[in-house]
């Protein structure tokens, strides 16, 4: 009696077991061709006409030696852009709250032998970053997913060094929901807006830039 439950129970165990793993191993096909299909989108070659991101990235002022975070960075699009900016000794790190785009970025920055690309995990809610560590904190097309806003910069005030700067690129407005980035109009937040939490959050707009067709660039340095 004892040895026939043992077997059940064994077989009990490797039957759940291999549930598990076959539904882990679901989950994580599922969110690869998740994040190919959002690649397939963030990545889009008509993103260079709208997007203007060697543009971006020359008014981003970066050092060479500069530690970026992108938050929000889905496939790596500026953050790699970023790394190749500030090397050999700087470093961008791409934040996102999809471990499928985590990894992506991940895969990215080897394929491209890019040892100062980095990919981490955030929380909508809270960043939770590194103290006076970041000289530049960038935001693309990410502002409506973030969550508890002017605490949310409170915070990362803590996280930027003495003359650190956080810019904010955004759409101004959208007609219809955008195929290529997949913004739908009604979430979109403007540009008073943005201003108004960040100056409650204790910064100071210092640039609003309009070379972009379509959205607003935005600089905030903290308040004295």
């Amino acid at each position: 009696m004892r040895r026939g439950g043992h077997l059940a129970s064994t077989l009990l165990f490797f039957a759940v077991f291999s549930s598990c793993t076959n539904r882990e191993k679901t989950e994580k096909e599922n969110a690869l061709r998740e994040a190919e299909r959002l690649a397939a989108i963030l990545e889009s070659p008509d993103r260079q006409r709208w997007q203007m991101p060697e543009r971006v990235i020359a008014e981003l002022k970066l050092k060479k030696g500069d530690v970026v975070a992108d938050i929000g960075a889905g496939t790596g699009y500026f953050a790699r852009r970023i790394a190749e900016k500030v090397a050999p000794t700087g470093l961008s790190i791409g934040f996102d709250v999809n471990p499928a785009l985590v990894e992506f970025m991940q895969r990215d920055a080897v394929a491209r032998g890019l040892s100062n690309y980095q990919a981490r995990l955030i929380a909508s809610h809270n960043p939770a970053l590194e103290k006076n560590y970041y000289d530049l904190i960038f935001f693309c097309n990410t502002y409506q997913h973030l969550e508890n806003r002017v605490e949310y910069f409170k915070s990362l005030a803590e996280s930027l060094k003495p003359k650190g700067r956080i810019v904010v690129i955004d759409f101004i407005r959208l007609e219809k929901t955008d195929e290529e980035s997949g913004e739908v109009p009604e979430n979109l937040v403007d540009k008073k807006t943005v201003v108004r939490e960040f100056r409650q959050a204790g910064f100071k707009l210092r640039r609003d830039l309009r070379f972009l067709p379509s959205q607003y660039f935005l600089e905030f340095v903290r308040e004295k």
